[in-house]
């Protein structure tokens, strides 16, 4: 193992080169808290504190940070990113935040008239005697907006034809501003028109006056707010947009401090006339089922609700043809190629484009004809290795098939423990077999993503020493993966 500390210089320099290419913004949001777990002759892990933080950067960056590892400190075959055990701080943080929460949910934080917030603003939860930590602000908290996610790359069919001119309200003149919630199951384009939102408001007002939360941003925001006292500050962030676009708040299940202060949001945001567009997976009368509270997705339901259905062959086609045009790349892809791409990926729009970036990352500096049998070829071991055609809720009738039970009792807070097996095993098969991400699987349980967690390393267990459970796990995947 080579001498390697956090403090060193090429550590810094791998950092420095990160921002570079990638751009402080994103930096800022999936790359901050990076350190080196490993260094070994052949092996370099890289840790982050948040599990979503790593998802993302082993969907999104790990190939080209790899690159710079290799360039800037020394060559290795692997590279791989890991989540670190939190700092006790850090726990405590979250749970005098998410656990600790008043009890009324929907206390009158937010002093709407003046953008301000009444009171002190010092949280009765802050022990005397702690050191604070640092509230970054909503500038260093809220995510960046991808570049590729405009109005103009976004295709149009039935399936997302409402959700689309609800997106386009907000810009049309003498509308009312209302809450807009655009709900639909993950990878079929929320997040998408959110963004290509953000950016057309940028477009028309300048930066400054909107933000983009995702369901991790809001909770570390009032994890830092409520550790550093500054839960003023936080309030008088938010207030100070004019627009706040805020990602997959079905996650918040369970976070009762967070969903407080979104729900206290919420409300100041429409009686002072500012704009809301908010996402998630679920509808708002099943919200609930997440651990949503009733007044929030009440608040939910009084907005204009839109549903996105996942769209056909047509769409994932014309989607794939707009990423292709606007890839920077020599090589030429064929529409056969896109076809093939549209017709074996058809669980989700991210999945497709995830097929066609790896094809872009075969064939893109190649002065070359992509057609349908290269893209076969390429994308074989991926068809292979995500040859998934079900999902998590199908996971969860699965489970419950295999245990014995329904869906309510998996869903449900009761703890025998043939119910808490069977979750143990659903839990394991969606992060096994469908890659899902923990907070993922944590909200179709209405969990957090730390229990999640905990019940996979106890599947892991008992996939060891109960043949039993194994039994069911595999009845689990043979029901999801056919």
């Amino acid at each position: 193992m080579k001498n390697f500390t956090n403090d060193n210089e090429q550590l810094q320099d791998f950092r420095d080169a990160l921002i570079t290419r990638f751009g402080e913004p994103a930096y800022r949001s999936w790359m901050f808290d990076l350190n080196v777990e490993k260094n070994g002759d052949d092996e370099v892990e890289i840790s982050t504190e948040s599990p979503l933080r790593r998802d993302t950067l082993v969907q999104r960056f790990k190939p080209a940070m790899h690159d710079e590892w290799n360039r800037l400190v020394a060559p290795t075959k692997k590279f791989s990113i890991s989540v670190r055990q939190k700092e006790k701080l850090s726990r405590h943080a979250q749970s005098v935040s998410d656990n600790s929460a008043p009890s009324a949910l929907g206390s009158d934080l937010f002093n709407v008239p003046g953008g301000g917030a009444k009171g002190s603003g010092r949280s009765g939860n802050f022990e005397e005697g702690k050191t604070a930590k640092k509230f970054y602000g909503l500038n260093e908290l809220a995510s960046p907006f991808d570049p590729r996610s405009t109005f103009d790359s976004f295709a149009i069919d039935d399936t997302n034809r409402m959700a689309h001119a609800a997106a386009r309200q907000v810009f049309v003149e003498g509308a009312p501003h209302n809450l807009i919630y655009i709900h639909g199951r993950s990878g079929i384009g929320k997040t998408h028109l959110l963004h290509a939102i953000g950016h057309e408001w940028r477009r028309r007002n300048g930066e400054g006056t909107c933000a983009y939360l995702t369901h991790s941003d809001l909770t570390n925001g009032c994890v830092d707010a409520v550790w550093s006292n500054s839960i003023l500050s936080l309030h008088k962030d938010l207030l100070s947009q004019r627009l706040l676009l805020i990602d997959d708040i079905h996650l918040l299940g369970g976070k009762n401090r967070t969903q407080q202060e979104v729900l206290n949001m919420v409300n100041a945001f429409i009686s002072s006339g500012r704009q809301l567009v908010i996402a998630g997976e679920a509808a708002p009368g099943r919200l609930g089922e997440s651990d949503i509270h009733a007044r929030l997705t009440d608040r939910l339901a009084g907005g204009l609700a839109v549903p996105v259905e996942p769209g056909g062959v047509e769409l994932r086609n014309e989607v794939l043809k707009m990423r292709a045009e606007g890839a920077s790349t020599k090589c030429v892809i064929e529409a056969s190629a896109l076809d093939y791409i549209a017709e074996h990926f058809p669980h989700s729009m991210r999945e497709a484009i995830g097929a066609l970036n790896q094809l872009l990352l075969v064939y893109g500096e190649a002065e070359t004809t992509v057609g349908r049998s290269e893209a076969e070829m390429t994308l074989r071991s991926r068809l292979t290795s995500q040859s998934r055609v079900g999902t998590m809720e199908d996971g969860v009738v699965a489970a419950a098939e295999a245990f014995g039970l329904t869906v309510e009792d998996i869903k449900g807070r009761a703890q025998p423990q043939r119910i808490v097996k069977a979750r143990h095993a659903f839990v394991y098969v969606s992060r096994e077999v469908l890659k899902e991400s923990f907070p993922r699987i944590a909200g179709v349980l209405g969990r957090d993503h730390t229990t999640a967690m905990s019940s996979y390393r106890r599947a892991q267990a008992l996939i060891e020493r109960n043949e039993e459970f194994r039994t069911a796990v595999e009845k689990i995947r043979i029901a999801v993966c056919g």
